[in-house]
């Protein structure tokens, strides 16, 4: 029942609640006071509202938790907590107390930053209904009324009792959510009750807790430093609530767990908020985001949250104890995990003391036995790590991410149209239901909106992808290996090997000649280039496993590597090996000291072409010489193809067997 007011405005209150109240002073100059009640199934499910039904705006930028956390997964609502949960008639039903902030509301329905006192409408009377007597209890000079924004709050000790106007107050979940929509859902979809619930089922009371952020309710915040309006603290809120909560799939888990150093790593390479450019970030606008998966070569993703988690996991490389118990296996995880995130060749400390000491100090006896199990790395050690992240690997890994030619010009086309920032980018930020509401929106009022705003630029950097290595995952994450060879693992010690600025060199030399594409052909030879490297002989499909991408990085280490050594034997004036002596020069064991891990990708190379598809029909009765010939061919066709300064001569550097060998100096 709602009340009319006969003043200025109009006010349309919900009906009291009544309960009780508390406050949370757990921090000095913090006080957030709750609200805590017993609603009606019917009047939770009517005056409750989720993120989603908040209206939907281009206007409101999203930081990648809030869009992550704000989706309701609608499969799990139906599935799981309505099919096999409510309309289970074995199972025994209760949820726990849902938490609600109370935020205000424009006259466009957005919600706004601050509860607006312009609006001159009166606060509704106590009694809201003259004939109920109970309520006029609250009209009492003992009781504290709090009116503000369209909330009335009163509260007497601990008893209190509270109404909102829901012209300019929404009442919005920030924990629960699911819970809720699984309510509405299970009231009005007709597969279930079809609008009405069973007389029984009316009884149930939902607890609802609501935190009251205004400082007539007795909130306070004077430590913060962070967004302080009502939005930012319900996000804060929100965020906090749910990070901890059961998730849809693995990606969000990682991606909310403040406790994970990949997940904190990755948000390093990222820009804070949706419809925000940077520089020196990927853009979130441009990130695959919304799935659990690692894949970004179609429509206009520039990379996936997924791929950059598994990217950072791998390029770390730390080595997690199976037995959290063995002191060995802790060791050589803190060892680990010091080699890669200590800076400058020293440990990750806190405090002024290492990980080590700290392991051996607080989980191991005086015997130096453990007596705790140790399975990641301590939350108070965790900013040195991500601090050793951000010096050891994010410069050269953005560097690439960001400037690789491929990238940077869906970079280009997306600032040239303003995607990052404008309609385009808050639009991918949304829900799908917020999508599916905005589209219709716009189309109503132009008709060409949807087509031109959205699917022309999907389209269009989707064909800039087409069939380029650079946005598949496993070519990706094999060219950030390359990287980390040249600027981390052997950055101080072998000068041959450049530096990142020559590794992006060399890719974009690749890549404007064409091979860095999956249907690259390889002159003089009827299979394409790539056949037997990552792709199948057969139809010409990715091969996507681990081998397959030991395979691309190897192959990519060896055309740096041959590129290097052009480069430093023209600069000094020494010949130009031939395309079979270079190839013989990179499986011999004595280089493998000034060109790290040459052999191994020798090795790798050759057994990929060591198979009976390559050799064909008549493998049986070719001889071994007949076979090594045939795959030193093409393996030597292959290296010559990412060295065009060889490449261009190959026709002409007709070698003998006698040339073939090559002594190892």
């Amino acid at each position: 029942m709602f009340l009319f007011s006969n003043n200025e405005g109009k006010a349309r209150f919900n009906k009291p609640l009544y309960g009780l109240t508390g406050i949370y002073t757990l921090s000095e100059g913090i006080a957030l006071p709750y609200f805590l009640s017993l609603m009606e199934i019917n009047r939770a499910i009517d005056e409750l509202k989720i993120a989603e039904q908040i209206p939907a705006s281009l206007d409101t930028k999203w930081s990648l938790k809030e869009l992550f956390q704000r989706e309701i997964d609608e499969k799990r609502v139906e599935d799981e907590i309505v099919k096999g949960y409510l309309l289970d008639p074995k199972k025994l039903k209760f949820f726990n107390a849902i938490t609600i902030v109370l935020m205000p509301k424009g006259a466009d329905g957005k919600i706004q930053n601050n509860f607006d006192y312009s609006t001159n409408i009166d606060p509704p009377p106590i009694p809201w209904d003259g004939t109920d007597p109970d309520d006029a209890q609250w009209n009492n000079p003992q009781t504290k009324v709090a009116n503000f924004g369209g909330v009335q709050f009163v509260s007497y000790g601990l008893s209190a009792r509270l109404r909102w106007d829901e012209d300019r107050v929404l009442a919005v979940a920030v924990d629960g959510q699911h819970r809720l929509w699984a309510l509405r859902t299970f009231r009005e979809d007709q597969k279930f009750r079809g609008g009405t619930l069973r007389t029984v089922e009316q009884q149930t009371k939902i607890p609802v807790l609501f935190v009251l952020l205004h400082p007539n309710t007795g909130f306070q915040n004077v430590q913060s430093e962070a967004d302080y309006s009502i939005r930012g603290i319900a996000r804060e809120l929100f965020t906090d609530l749910n990070k901890n909560a059961k998730t849809v799939d693995k990606a969000r888990e990682l991606i909310l767990d403040d406790k994970s150093l990949s997940a904190q790593c990755v948000r390093t390479l990222l820009t804070k908020s949706t419809a925000q450019d940077a520089k020196d970030r990927l853009p979130l606008s441009l990130i695959r985001w919304q799935e659990n998966l690692n894949r970004f070569d179609s429509s206009y993703y520039l990379n996936s949250l997924v791929h950059l988690d598994l990217l950072v996991s791998a390029i770390l490389d730390l080595k997690p104890p199976r037995d959290p118990m063995e002191k060995k296996q802790v060791l050589d995880f803190i060892d680990s995990i010091d080699s890669a995130l200590g800076i400058n060749d020293g440990e990750i400390h806190y405090e002024g003391r290492s990980l080590k000491e700290y392991y051996i100090e607080d989980y191991c006896d005086e015997d130096g036995e453990p007596v705790t199990p140790f399975t990641r790395i301590p939350e108070n050690y965790l900013n040195s790590a991500i601090e050793g992240f951000k010096i050891n690997f994010r410069p050269w890994m953005l560097k690439l991410l960001l400037d690789f030619k491929p990238y940077r010009e869906v970079l280009t086309y997306a600032r040239e149209h303003n995607l990052i920032e404008g309609t385009f980018g808050r639009f991918q930020a949304q829900t799908s239901k917020h999508k599916g509401i905005i589209r219709e929106q716009e189309i109503a009022r132009d008709s060409d909106w949807n087509k031109r705003e959205i699917l022309a630029h999907q389209d269009y950097i989707a064909s800039m992808k087409d069939n380029q290595w650079a946005f598949k995952a496993i070519f990706q994450k094999a060219m950030i290996r390359l990287g980390k060879i040249v600027e981390f693992d052997y950055k101080p010690k072998d000068t041959n090997l450049g530096n990142i600025n020559d590794v992006l060199k060399f890719l974009d030399r690749l890549y404007d000649k064409n091979i860095l594409r999956v249907d690259a052909n390889l002159p003089d030879y009827t299979l394409r280039l790539w056949t037997f490297v990552a792709t199948n002989p057969g139809n010409e499909k990715i091969k996507v496993n681990k081998v397959v991408e030991d395979r691309i990085f190897s192959l990519l280490s060896l055309w740096y590597f041959g590129s290097r050594k052009t480069e430093i034997d023209t600069a000094n004036g020494s010949q130009i090996l031939s395309r079979r002596k270079l190839l013989n020069f990179f499986g011999a064991d004595t280089n493998k000291a000034q060109w790290p891990g040459c052999t191994d990708a020798h090795r790798i190379l050759y057994k990929g072409f060591d198979i009976v598809t390559f050799y064909g029909r008549e493998h049986e009765k070719m001889k071994k010489e007949q076979k090594e010939e045939m795959v030193r061919d093409r393996f030597s066709a292959l290296l010559a193809a990412g060295l065009p300064e060889l490449h261009n001569q190959s026709s002409l550097l007709q070698v003998s067997e006698e040339e073939d060998e090559l002594d190892s100096e």
